[in-house]
Parts: structure tokens; sequence; C-alpha cells
């Protein structure tokens, strides 16, 4: 079990870090093109399609950076108080925890249906490379795989929580 759970949570660790590499780089080509369009201000320059796009990097930096933060614990937490819990106590604490964060996970889960089929039409000005219009369900995109990561997450570490809280017993 334990080989198992590490070899999943190595897994995701590695997604976790090419997600958080995502984030950073929308977060920079955000930079770069909010840079681009002050420096040409001057100029009287301008590129149309800077704006949109910096609107849908910032969607994706949000939506790629939920499952890094997630999996490396940057998340707000009460840890000065599990902290003070005894080992079986931690471990159905953290149980606990998990099955709260799969429950919202699963709420979000759950409304995904609604998102993608409210979220019909291109993208105005966000042109890819290829001429196209991207579709407006690309948003969510980045916070459907980030959700089922959770989950992958979540179960996980359920199971080998609660197979150390009856190998105790």
């Amino acid at each position: 079990m334990l080989f198992l759970y590490k070899r999943i949570n190595s897994i995701l660790s590695e997604i976790a870090r090419l997600f958080e590499f995502f984030a950073i780089l929308c977060l920079s080509l955000m930079l770069i093109g909010t840079a681009i369009t002050i420096i040409l201000r001057p100029f009287e320059l301008s590129f149309y399609w800077i704006w949109p796009w910096t609107i849908q990097l910032f969607v994706w930096m949000c939506f790629f950076g939920f499952f890094p933060i997630y999996m490396n614990n940057s998340d707000i937490s009460v840890k000065f108080i599990i902290n003070k819990l005894d080992q079986q106590k931690l471990l159905i604490s953290s149980i606990f925890i998990e099955l709260i964060i799969l429950g919202v996970i699963g709420l979000i889960i759950l409304e995904l249906p609604t998102i993608f089929s409210s979220q019909v039409g291109k993208i105005d000005g966000v042109i890819t490379p290829w001429g196209y219009e991207l579709e407006r369900y690309t948003l969510s995109l980045p916070l459907a795989f980030s959700c089922i990561l959770i989950v992958i997450n979540s179960i996980s570490k359920i199971s080998y929580n609660f197979f150390k809280v009856f190998k105790n017993n």
C-alpha cells in the first residue's frame, strides 16, 4: 500500500510541477504582453489581441495553479490546531479533511457540464497562430483537469491514511 501511495504521489507531484510551470508561463506571457502594450503606447501602436489573450492567460494561470497549490499544501489551513492532535486523531482528521475536499471538488465537477455548456462560441481576439479564435470552453479546461487530479490525490490520501488507522489498531 505504501509503495502504491508513494508512486501515485510521485506522479501527481510531477504533474503539479508541470501545472505550476504552465501557471508561471501564463503569468510571464501576461507580463510580456502588458509590457509590450506599455512600451508601444507612446508610438501609438497597439495590438488588439494582447488584451483578450491577457484575460485568457489570467484564467488559465488561476486554474493551472489550483492543483499545485493543493498538492504543495500552500492553501490556508488550521495546522496550529491539527498539530496538537496525537497520531491516531491526526490520521482521522486527515481523512475527514480529504472527504471535505472531495465534497467541494465533487460539487465543482458536478457543475462542469453546466459550465462547459454555457461557454459557447469563440473568444473575440484570442487568436491562435493558425488563425482560429479559441472557443470559450477552453477557459475551464485547466479547472477540470485540476479537479480530476485533486480527486485522485484525495482518494489516494484517504486510502493510505485509512490503511494506517487500521494498521495501528
